[in-house]
């Protein structure tokens, strides 16, 4: 069979990764639509093989999803915030409060129990990132669904029920890695909240050990 490549933007990536990025779809996923193997698609991204003649119009009905000037959707939201990070330096002294006499050294369970929650902020941070990466991918996710169960379907019978079938496959996969979304909202909001308690008790134990200002 005939083909030709499909992977010219004008920032030179494939536009299979271009979709793939503005909807939050996976290799697999877009396999599943196009009719291809995912090995296929990753060497069209590569710029190895080209898509199928036969397959051309399914990628350009989402091509014209993206925002301009690729296709006519809607400009490309702002990026979420950046992740928590845990190496970031606990909030300073308050400069309008007077600078305490010096302390005498700390005693040795003081300083024990500052290394311990120093070390479970760090690790309760690095889980606090791991669950924001998570929540933006997923509001990426359910953004892409959104705007591809808005679209207009493809004008062809045929196509148009490939296309019902695998929009449906895409909310079936979205809902089995995000079974409970309150519960998972509910956990990400005690994660947070045990990071901001672990960090005010690290600047206390800081200050009553007379080390001021501590990154953790």
């Amino acid at each position: 069979m005939a083909s030709f490549p499909l992977s010219a933007t004008t920032a030179d990536v494939s536009l299979t990764a271009a979709v793939r990025a503005h909807l939050g779809i996976s290799v697999r996923q877009l396999a599943r639509y196009l009719g291809v193997s995912m090995g296929f698609v990753t060497h069209v991204e590569a710029g190895r093989k080209g898509l199928p003649p036969t397959r051309v119009p399914r990628l350009l009905h989402l091509v014209l999803l993206l925002p301009p000037p690729l296709g006519q959707g809607p400009p490309t939201p702002p990026p979420p915030p950046a992740p928590y990070d845990p190496l970031r330096p606990l909030p300073a002294p308050d400069p309008a409060l007077p600078p305490a006499p010096p302390a005498p050294p700390a005693p040795e369970p003081l300083r024990r129990r500052l290394r311990d929650v120093r070390l479970r902020l760090l690790l309760v941070g690095r889980e606090l990132v791991r669950q924001q990466r998570l929540a933006a991918a997923l509001a990426h996710r359910h953004a892409g669904l959104r705007q591809l169960q808005a679209a207009a379907p493809p004008p062809e019978a045929a196509e148009a029920a490939h296309y019902a079938r695998w929009l449906h496959e895409l909310a079936s996969d979205l809902a089995r890695d995000e079974p409970d979304p309150a519960a998972t909202a509910a956990a990400y909001l005690l994660l947070t909240a045990r990071v901001a308690g672990l960090r005010a008790e690290a600047a206390l134990l800081a200050a009553l050990a007379g080390s001021g200002s501590v990154g953790v």
